[in-house]
């Protein structure tokens, strides 16, 4: 009896036991709930801070990286305005002054196959002890016409340093067509053997003789640099800061014409070497080289009228009031004509390509 009732009473306690068993494991299960649900909100709220921290922190990076944009954007703005409104100080004056230039420059290139022209152009001096042959005031003023856009070309260059020419693709158009021009003069062997070739050869044994009797093949109608920037600097008034005026010019040339002994006198007298005596069959490269001059001169008149932006073409071509006024005159023959034409638009298609 007593054994079953401690049995009982076993049993008994064995029953609370258990029972004191769940309740436990209830509990701990329920703290564990609730310290995992505490747990789940510190570390949702910890994710939370840092979330919001890291995203405050992106949100300066990013207004501190479009601040840095939109400065620069202003700086590059305010860079532009005033590199173009340097570019309109130095240059414009220039650019308007070379278009008034080449169109006159046009105009003489043209002139030249007026044969009543030829006479003037006559040497009055023996060329084989001078080399500045007559001052008639026909080659005065052609050289002067002829001179002028490369002194232009030589005060702008002296802007271009100061400014940026990409920002201005009209200028920088314009310069590169005026420095073509200046080139011309470099290239006169390129352009001889252009299209239908030219028998040339000035810098040979004998040439002084050799050209008094087939001058178109040994009469030089070029220039070296160090000949043609000393007759180019005669056209311009350094003190003025300006290219001379037809009479200033006229001064130079009678003053140099009898200084014999000076270098200008060379320089000067070689420049219009192939205008001395000028015909378009006895100086067929010269008149090939103008050819050239007139196509370019045409395009830089034309571009510098322009106030708006215009796409760059590397084609030229020939008015058609210039063809017809070529045409017109017998001073050049229709096969050389057509030969010279060809070779300009040869030589032409590489200046802007």
């Amino acid at each position: 009896m007593r054994r079953s009732a401690k049995l009982s009473m076993i049993d008994g306690v064995l029953t609370v036991d258990k029972v004191e068993v769940r309740v436990l494991n209830g509990q701990i299960f329920g703290m564990i709930a609730t310290v995992g649900a505490a747990l789940v909100a510190l570390f949702s709220a910890a994710y939370s801070v840092r979330l919001t921290t890291r995203t405050s922190r992106e949100v300066e990076v990013l207004k501190a990286d479009l601040a840095r944009e939109a400065a620069a954007d202003k700086s590059r703005r305010d860079y532009e305005y005033e590199a173009r409104k340097r570019i309109y100080a130095e240059c414009e004056p220039l650019v308007i002054r070379l278009a008034e230039s080449c169109d006159y420059a046009a105009a003489r290139i043209i002139s030249l196959t007026d044969e009543r022209r030829w006479g003037e152009l006559r040497a009055t001096r023996d060329p084989n002890r001078y080399w500045m042959l007559t001052k008639s005031s026909e080659v005065i003023s052609t050289a002067h016409a002829l001179l002028e856009p490369l002194s232009l070309f030589a005060l702008l260059s002296e802007k271009v340093t100061l400014v940026d020419l990409g920002f201005d693709q009209r200028l920088a158009e314009i310069y590169t067509l005026a420095r073509a021009a200046y080139q011309t003069h470099l290239d006169d062997y390129q352009i001889a053997a252009i299209g239908q070739p030219l028998d040339y050869d000035p810098v040979v044994p004998g040439w002084r003789a050799k050209r008094a009797v087939d001058p178109a093949k040994y009469w030089w109608q070029g220039l070296t640099r160090v000949r043609l920037d000393p007759a180019v600097e005669l056209c311009i008034h350094r003190d003025a800061g300006r290219v001379t005026t037809i009479s200033e010019f006229e001064e130079r040339y009678i003053t140099l014409f009898d200084a014999v002994e000076d270098s200008r006198n060379k320089s000067l007298g070689l420049f219009c070497n192939p205008l001395y005596n000028f015909t378009p069959e006895s100086r067929p490269v010269y008149w090939r080289l103008l050819m050239c001059q007139l196509l370019i001169y045409r395009r830089i008149a034309n571009r510098s009228r322009l106030q708006t932006v215009v796409p760059v073409t590397s084609t030229f071509d020939f008015t058609r009031s210039d063809i017809d006024a070529l045409q017109r005159t017998p001073g050049v023959s229709d096969s050389q004509l057509d030969s010279s034409i060809e070779a300009a638009l040869i030589y032409t298609s590489s200046i802007l390509g």
